[in-house]
């Protein structure tokens, strides 16, 4: 009955991280949508936490306009919020490509189109700045797993023992 009842429990805290998988909630700017002001930045906001281990962020925002030329910089990571500055000086169309990590440890990875057709010409590109925040850190699949390895060799002690 104690085996039953340890295995069920640990089937249960092994099923619990993984119930639901990260997805894509919004986008500043939004996906298809046609903006007037040239953006500063890119934000997309997840359903869940972003995955931060240590200091490597394996997060990644990607703006590209139209002739393919890379026109983002570095990454913000802020709980399940995404960030990248943009240096976009004229009109057109943008493409947004992203992989992100869940802090599920299940990668989400997709893109969108937007368009900027604001009356204002700008006739020099806008630096990139670098991230000014520190990525924020969080638990992360392998501390749940650590845990979940402790918890199991616990039980199977304690059930070893009770049969000696």
């Amino acid at each position: 009955m104690k085996r039953l009842l340890a295995l069920t429990f640990l089937m249960v805290m092994c099923a619990l991280p993984v119930n639901a998988h990260s997805a894509l909630v919004s986008s500043v700017p939004a996906a298809d949508a046609t903006v007037v002001d040239f953006p500063m930045e890119v934000v997309l906001n997840f359903s869940e936490g972003l995955m931060i281990v240590g200091d490597e962020n394996p997060n990644k925002v990607e703006v590209f306009d139209s002739n393919g030329a890379l026109v983002s910089g570095g990454t913000v990571v802020k709980g399940a919020s995404i960030a990248a500055p943009v240096g976009i000086v004229g009109n057109g169309a943008f493409s947004v490509k992203y992989r992100v990590v869940s802090k599920d440890g299940h990668v989400v990875e997709g893109s969108y189109r937007f368009n900027v057709e604001s009356p204002i010409a700008v006739s020099s590109p806008m630096p990139i700045s670098a991230p000014v925040e520190p990525a924020e850190d969080g638990s992360n699949l392998l501390v749940r797993i650590a845990v979940l390895a402790a918890l199991g060799a616990g039980i199977f002690i304690s059930l070893r023992k009770a049969n000696s």
